[in-house]
C-alpha cells in the first residue's frame, strides 16, 4: 500500500507564485483551474471538471499540468526543487508538474487517497497549505 514518505516538501512563497501566475500567460480555463483549487483546497478530476463545467477532453489534470509548467517557467529554481520532491514522492519515480501547487491527499492512516489503495474512487489532491486562499476575506 502507498503510504506517506518522510520527504519534506519545498514550500513556495504565495507572493512569488502569484507573480509567476500573472506572468505565465495562462489560458482562461488554466487560470480558472488554479483559482478554483486554491480556493477549494481538496479536489479530484471529476470534482474539478464538474465545478468548472469542463469537457472531458483534455482531462482537467492534464490542463493543470500545463498551467503548472507555464507557472514553473517563471520560478525555475522552485520548480526544479518541487519536481525533485515530486519524483521522490511518486510510486514510479516520475515527477508530476501538478505537484507545483498540490499533491495527493492521504487518509488519517497515511495512505494515499487513490483507487489503487481502495481509499477513493479518484486520485484526490490537496492544494499546498501556503497556496490555499479559501478562508481569505474579500
Amino acid at each position: 500500500m502507498n503510504t506517506a514518505k518522510s520527504n519534506t516538501r519545498p514550500t513556495l512563497k504565495p507572493d512569488e507564485i502569484d507573480q509567476a501566475i500573472n506572468r505565465a500567460d495562462l489560458t482562461d480555463i488554466e487560470s480558472e483551474i488554479i483559482e478554483y483549487i486554491r480556493y477549494i483546497g481538496v479536489f479530484n478530476e471529476l470534482s474539478l471538471k464538474k465545478a468548472l463545467s469542463m469537457p472531458s477532453k483534455p482531462p482537467a489534470l492534464y490542463r493543470l499540468c500545463k498551467a503548472c509548467e507555464k507557472i514553473g517557467s517563471h520560478l525555475p529554481e522552485q520548480f526544479k526543487a518541487m519536481m525533485a520532491w515530486s519524483e521522490n514522492e511518486s510510486d514510479d519515480n516520475i515527477a508530476w508538474q501538478g505537484n507545483l501547487v498540490c499533491s495527493i491527499a492521504y487518509t488519517c492512516d497515511g495512505i494515499k487517497l487513490q483507487p489503487e489503495n481502495a481509499t477513493s474512487l479518484y486520485h484526490t489532491f490537496a492544494v499546498h497549505q501556503e497556496l490555499f486562499n479559501g478562508l481569505e476575506a474579500d
